[in-house]
């Protein structure tokens, strides 16, 4: 059941969810929708996908290592990919490292950031996504709850004022087709 209310707080919350079962279904997703410009966490996940994504489309793929970042110019990245740590069903939330710091950067200004969890990881509780949080070589850790969003004094909400204007969890399952049951729910205890 934890894996029906990761996607339930996540529709909530105004992001997406989508389980994928290795490279070619993760390329598959991400082609899918991504704009001109597409910037990729260096992680062997996104390393392996390469070569499928650039066939896919007339876009862009660059990985973050290889951006040049300028601090004064503006970034002009349509959608960023990232590997996260974990994911709480309970609120919907995402949790994504800062292990190169141009993705924490990167991940502020597109329109689209699809973040990518190890199936293992798709199902924290709290107290676990507070340890891996606290994990982290680098102490940052985005706390991810839908994409970004703000309203003003009139209530009127807008999407993507500082952030993705979209936020879509790919939950990705590393072995074989067999492998992609429904995320194992552990018991309460």
């Amino acid at each position: 059941m934890l894996a029906e209310l990761l996607r339930q707080r996540l529709e909530e919350n105004r992001a997406e969810l989508a389980r994928v079962c290795g490279v070619a279904e993760l390329a598959q997703v991400i082609s899918s929708n991504t704009g001109n410009n597409l910037a990729l966490e260096d992680h062997p996940w996104l390393r392996a996908a390469y070569e499928q994504l650039t066939s896919a489309q007339q876009v862009h793929v660059h990985f973050l290592s290889e951006f040049d970042i300028d601090p004064k110019a503006p970034l002009q990245v349509d959608t960023v990919v990232t590997v996260g740590l974990g994911a709480i069903p309970e609120t919907g939330t995402v949790l994504v490292g800062s292990r190169v710091p141009e993705a924490f950067r990167l991940s502020l200004c597109p329109r689209r950031h699809y973040v990518i969890v190890p199936a293992d990881k798709a199902c924290l509780t709290m107290s676990e996504a507070l340890a891996l949080t606290g994990q982290e070589p680098s102490g940052l850790v985005s706390w991810l709850t839908g994409p970004s969003r703000t309203a003003d004094i009139e209530k009127v909400l807008v999407l993507g004022a500082q952030g993705a204007g979209e936020l879509i969890v790919i939950v990705y399952y590393e072995g074989g087709i067999e492998e992609k049951m429904p995320i194992k729910d552990r018991e309460k205890g």
